[in-house]
């Protein structure tokens, strides 16, 4: 297993900044994500990684040793793309075993390990099939094999799941989770779907135009984001503006328009402060108006989701985005209670 470190990362192209002063580090066997919309600096980051592009400033560090001047194909780095890029006239088990045969490794060991592999990814018995009898999901098993059979020091995946339907998609998160949990491979993976990171990784690195603005774990950067920019990132919420009182071990109160809201205890809440709270509309919980326990609203619209409804409820003017759960249904213009509790409520630190 390889500890991996950036140091000060940057890469210009002409008179644009598309990675800027990246530091991260990803500890042995750990996978760590780099979400962020499109264009902000991830892939780079990957390619330079990997030694495809060369940082314009900066270090990587494999085991605190710098690769920068060591080749792409010294650097022990297995990649997994967005398209598969398999043979079309070779079976699976050619296909898996080209980096051994290219490396001139004994037939004997090619087929043990080719075996072994095909076992991991859950495709025994399909080595004699070719690309175009697979599945997207199982293509996709065939590249991962084809990368770790390898043994790389670091295994980095760039969009991999992208061109998979949803259904294939949340298979595929499942399998890699387990595939990089027994093998303990050190992996960046980079995307841009929240949900992927979340459920992928052990680490979130959440970038915006070249910058790495917030490193985290997925609860961590879900919950309580630094800026509103990655809240808004992460899915709906909801923002609360008031001003902070009884700020103490316990928490503090946000004082607003349409009462006090308590919120959860961070080193940066001061007393009288202007703040911004943000809460996740499945951690508001709705009550029947005659429930004390939480601040009056009333459902202003309702939309079914199966397992959820979404709705819209009015505080006075404030209006927040709820998910709640369709065992129980409050109508449109309904009075209700609204409860939110302290530990889901997040006041961004520029407060």
């Amino acid at each position: 297993m390889t500890r991996l470190r950036l140091d000060g990362l940057g890469k210009r192209f002409g008179d644009v900044d598309a990675v800027k002063d990246l530091d991260l580090d990803v500890a042995e066997g750990s996978l760590v994500a780099l979400l962020g919309p499109s264009g902000c600096g991830k892939t780079t980051t990957l390619r330079m990684i990997a030694g495809l592009e060369s940082p314009t400033e900066g270090d990587i560090l494999f085991d605190e040793e710098s690769v920068l001047a060591t080749p792409p194909e010294k650097r022990g780095i297995g990649m997994v793309f967005q398209r598969y890029v398999l043979f079309p006239h070779m079976s699976v088990a050619k296909n898996v075993s080209f980096g051994l045969r290219m490396r001139g490794v004994d037939r004997a060991e090619i087929d043990r390990r080719v075996a072994e592999v095909l076992e991991v990814v859950q495709l025994t018995g399909f080595g004699q099939r070719f690309p175009s009898q697979l599945s997207g999901g199982q293509q996709q098993r065939v590249a991962i094999a084809r990368t770790v059979i390898t043994e790389p020091r670091l295994m980095l995946m760039d969009e991999p799941l992208s061109n998979l339907d949803a259904k294939l998609r949340e298979e595929m998160r499942a399998f890699i989770t387990r595939l990089q949990r027994q093998l303990g491979i050190t992996t960046v993976f980079v995307t841009h779907d929240q949900v992927e990171a979340i459920e992928l990784a052990d680490r979130i690195g959440v970038m915006f135009d070249g910058e790495l603005v917030q490193v985290g774990t997925p609860e961590e950067i879900f919950n309580r984001p630094r800026t509103l920019r990655v809240a808004d990132f992460m899915g709906t919420t909801n923002l609360i503006r008031g001003r902070l009182a009884d700020v103490g071990a316990a928490g503090a109160t946000l004082v607003t328009d349409v009462g006090a809201i308590r919120v959860a205890p961070a080193d940066h809440l001061r007393t009288g402060a202007e703040a911004t709270a943000t809460v996740r509309p499945e951690h508001i919980d709705l009550l029947p108006r005659d429930d004390a326990t939480g601040l009056p609203g009333r459902i202003v619209e309702s939309v079914y989701y199966g397992g959820t409804l979404a709705y819209r409820v009015a505080l006075g003017d404030l209006v927040l985005q709820v998910r709640d759960r369709s065992t129980r249904r409050f109508g449109d213009g309904e009075e209700v209670s609204v409860r939110i509790a302290p530990h889901h409520v997040w006041v961004f630190p520029e407060a």
